[in-house]
Parts: C-alpha cells; sequence; structure tokens
C-alpha cells in the first residue's frame, strides 16, 4: 500500500468517525430534548390543573425556549462573555419553575387568608337551617377564588357520584394545608358523632384568624432580618460590579483565568450558605 492509499484509507477513517460522533451527538440532544419535553409538559400540566390554569404546554415550552434564546443573546451582546451567557441561559430555562412555585405560593396564601371566611359562612348557613352539602355550595357561590374553585369542585365531585369523606379526602391533597386538614377534621368528625357543626366551625375560624395575625406580627419582626440578609448578599456583587467600572484591567483577571473563576465560585458558595443560615433564623414556625 502506498502513501497515497494510506492517507486516503485516513481520512475516509476519521471521516466516519466524526459522521459517527456527529449521529450519536444529534441522537443524544434529541432524545434529550424529547425528554425534557414531556417532563415539562407534564410538570407543567399538573401545576397549571391545580392553579385552574388552562394554558397549552406547547406554547409555554416554545415561549420559554425564545426567552432563553432572546437572554443569551442580550447577555452575550452585552458582556461578550460566554460563561455568563450560560449562567443567564440556565437561569432563564429555570425561570417557568420559579414563577410556577410564586404562583402556587400566592395560591396557598390566599387559600389560608380565606378559609376562616369560609368556615364562617358554612357556620352561618348551618345556623339558618340548611344541610351541610347545601352550606357548601352556599359558601362556594359567595366567596371569591381562589377557595371558590376548590369546594365547587368538591361539590362536583359529589354530584358526580364521590363520596363526601372521599370528596374531602380530594380536597386535601390538592390543599396540602394544615388549616384545611383542621376544616376537614372537623367536618368528619361532626359527620360522624353528629356534634353542634357550626359552633366547631365558628371556634375553627377564630383560631385560623389568630393564627394568621401572629403570622402577620412574626413577619413583620423579621423582615428587617430578611432585609438585611438581601442587602449584605448583593453587596459582593455591587462591589465587584463598581471594581469592574473603575478597573476593567485589573478585574477582567477575575474573569478570563481559573483562579479569578475559582475565586467567583467560592463567592457564589459562601453567598448561598449565607442566606441559607439567616433564612433558618428568621424562619420561625407557629
Amino acid at each position: 500500500m502506498n502513501q497515497h492509499s494510506l492517507i486516503a484509507l485516513l481520512l475516509v477513517g476519521a471521516f466516519a468517525c466524526a459522521a459517527l460522533t456527529f449521529w450519536v451527538a444529534v441522537r443524544a440532544f434529541s432524545t434529550g430534548a424529547a425528554r425534557y419535553r414531556e417532563a415539562f409538559a407534564e410538570q407543567a400540566k399538573m401545576n397549571l390543573e391545580r392553579m385552574f390554569l388552562f394554558i397549552d404546554t406547547g406554547q409555554l415550552l416554545a415561549l420559554n425556549a425564545l426567552v432563553v434564546v432572546a437572554v443569551g443573546l442580550f447577555v452575550f451582546v452585552l458582556t461578550g462573555s460566554l460563561l455568563f451567557t450560560a449562567i443567564a441561559c440556565a437561569l432563564a430555562a429555570l425561570a417557568p419553575r420559579v414563577m410556577f412555585k410564586v404562583f402556587t405560593w400566592r395560591r396557598t396564601n390566599g387559600l389560608r387568608k380565606q378559609l376562616p371566611d369560609a368556615a364562617m359562612l358554612v357556620a352561618g348557613a348551618l345556623r339558618a337551617g340548611a344541610s351541610v352539602p347545601t352550606a357548601i355550595a352556599q359558601m362556594a357561590a359567595e366567596i371569591r377564588p381562589p377557595i371558590s374553585q376548590e369546594f365547587e369542585l368538591f361539590m362536583r365531585e359529589q354530584r358526580l357520584g364521590v363520596t363526601f369523606e372521599q370528596a374531602l379526602d380530594n380536597l386535601e391533597v390538592r390543599v396540602p394545608l394544615e388549616d384545611m386538614s383542621l376544616f376537614n377534621s372537623a367536618m368528619r368528625v361532626s359527620r360522624e358523632t353528629g356534634g353542634n357543626l357550626a359552633e366547631t366551625l365558628e371556634r375553627l375560624a377564630d383560631t385560623l384568624r389568630q393564627k394568621l395575625t401572629i403570622e402577620g406580627k412574626i413577619r413583620a419582626l423579621t423582615a428587617q432580618g430578611k432585609l438585611q440578609g438581601i442587602v449584605v448578599g448583593l453587596l459582593p456583587f455591587a462591589l465587584m460590579l463598581v471594581l469592574v467600572n473603575m478597573e476593567p484591567a485589573a478585574m477582567s483577571k477575575m474573569f478570563t483565568t481559573w483562579y479569578g473563576l475559582a475565586v467567583i465560585g467560592f463567592i457564589v458558595v459562601m453567598e448561598v450558605i449565607g442566606g441559607l443560615i439567616i433564612k433558618k433564623i428568621v424562619t420561625i414556625d407557629i
């Protein structure tokens, strides 16, 4: 075999290896993208249905991809750094999860605030002579969302043949709150033992209002600690921006050398640890 044939054979082998590598990479990317799309659609559909929002998950995924690309291009044009671009794209990709958590927290907080009023409305209807299903239906018609949506679904399940106890269990699964568990327990105990449900619900409503009042006072007392944690956490990054503007040549090594990136990583880790410690201190369970 002459030299030209050997070179041609090596070129063919290199091309075949490159083609195989490209094919494997494309298959892995397409498989990973398909799995991510399925997981995203399933998780988003479950979260949206819990909040009684009916949005096409495909459109939501496309919007998320568009936001990731737009944020990545904007950060790259602004900074010219691939590191910051990758971080910005990762944060943009996590944005839907953060939004779901924020919306879920707001809905849960609204349910906790509305539950005492809902209990009082049910108690008032019971004292007026209404039955338990009728009292719950009247409450759901008079009170505002989000709690009205949950109890309307509760009544709809009963009309479809679900038992009262099973409907209460489903309600507790959809609204995993201690306050809702107390409400459901009061309904079950009164239904089984035949006690004065109206009086029980009134006492429960008063207890839940007192609990909300105490939690509000605690949040007000711990707000200063939370604000201090936010200020102290943002201070290193603000100082870094100031130094970048004052001494760009000296600070460029922070972003272009391995030891500079190691320092940034150490700062981020210490910031996270400090934030968790402050959160642990200012979080008080009742």
